[in-house]
């Protein structure tokens, strides 16, 4: 059994190392596995622990429900961690470090999932379990055993001065114009934005409220651009009854429905097409803005509280610092 599970480690590694790296492994598995005994284990699902299994994912669900987390990443959690438990086919209880890198593994190697896509579903898994080990219900928490994932860094660009200035003047009509400046000047999740309503805003002070992730409240702000554009759109729309309690963006055909999600990102597309401007999405306008407030002298806590962050390193994440910006700083401080 070891030397089997030796030469298959072998065989799959051939494609990555040289002879001198696969010569050092082999000697490597040989030295630890001597001595070693391998069992099969078993991996048969059992079912009296099933219905119990469902109900700790029912109550860390509500629990999260109670947070006021969104149906979408409520989702997202339960999806995750039945995806798991199906794989393993294993109780919560039974489940080690061992089989969540086996899991991982798996879904790295064979599936070809972004490291930064298995670094969420680990975050997704180590709650779950948190909550379990604050119930009583388990004991410990595998996750922390697997440790921390390394990621690929990947710089997401923030769209520069000409990009912006081309979506701008691609705008078909005045509601895709004043969509963008208000994307860009308030720095909303999509999510938010399609929530909002014509009340909503302040026009004369320029200024919104936002319910953000876990109904939490925020405000934030229009540019004259912003407000320009807002306005002229919203005229047009003046013979609505009832305008103050429509949508703020609607749907362009009637009967004018409230604009979605996905009816951003559709329009934001073809805005993109249009403008000859690559990967245009309503998540980009947010993390421009905070990288532009950042690098006009905006104080870093102060882009954090903009955007609604709980966590300074999470606003890091977004902002990204122009060259230029270093290069005069070097100047003024070295």
């Amino acid at each position: 059994m070891v030397e089997k599970i030796i030469e298959n480690v072998i065989n799959e590694m051939i494609p990555h190392l040289n002879q001198g790296q696969l010569e050092h492994l082999s000697n490597v598995l040989y030295v630890n596995f001597h001595g070693k005994e391998i069992r099969e284990e078993c991996t048969e699902l059992i079912p009296s622990g099933m219905e119990g299994d469902e109900a700790k994912i029912k109550m860390f669900i509500a629990s999260k429900k109670a947070v006021n987390r969104q149906d979408n990443t409520l989702r997202q959690y339960s999806r995750e961690i039945r995806n798991m438990l199906d794989f393993l086919g294993k109780r919560i209880e039974d489940i080690t470090g061992m089989d969540l890198r086996y899991y991982y593994g798996v879904m790295r190697e064979q599936r070809g999932i972004k490291m930064s896509t298995m670094q969420t579903r680990l975050h997704y898994l180590s709650s779950f379990w948190d909550f379990l080990i604050t119930e009583e219900l388990v004991h410990g928490n595998p996750v922390k055993k697997v440790g921390m994932l390394k990621l690929e860094k990947i710089i997401k660009k923030p769209y520069s001065a000409e990009e912006l200035e081309a979506l701008r003047v691609s705008c078909s009509t005045l509601r895709d114009r004043a969509l963008v400046e208000f994307l860009y000047s308030t720095g909303v999740r999509v999510s938010e934005l399609v929530s909002l309503n014509v009340k909503d805003i302040e026009m004369g002070k320029q200024e919104l409220i936002v319910y953000g992730k876990g109904s939490k409240e925020r405000k934030t702000y229009l540019t004259d651009g912003a407000k320009f554009y807002l306005r002229r759109y919203l005229q047009t729309r003046n013979q609505e009854e009832g305008l103050e309690n429509k949508p703020l963006f609607e749907t362009l055909d009637k009967p004018h429905d409230r604009l979605t999600v996905a009816g951003v990102q559709h329009m934001l597309r073809e805005l993109g097409k249009r403008a000859k401007v690559d990967n245009v999405h309503p998540h980009r306008f947010r993390r421009t803005i905070a990288t532009d407030l950042l690098n006009r002298g905006m104080p870093i806590e102060q882009v954090k509280e903009f955007l609604g962050h709980e966590k300074l390193d999470t606003t890091m994440i977004y902002c990204t610092v122009r060259e230029e910006s270093v290069q005069a700083s070097h100047r003024k401080y070295a």
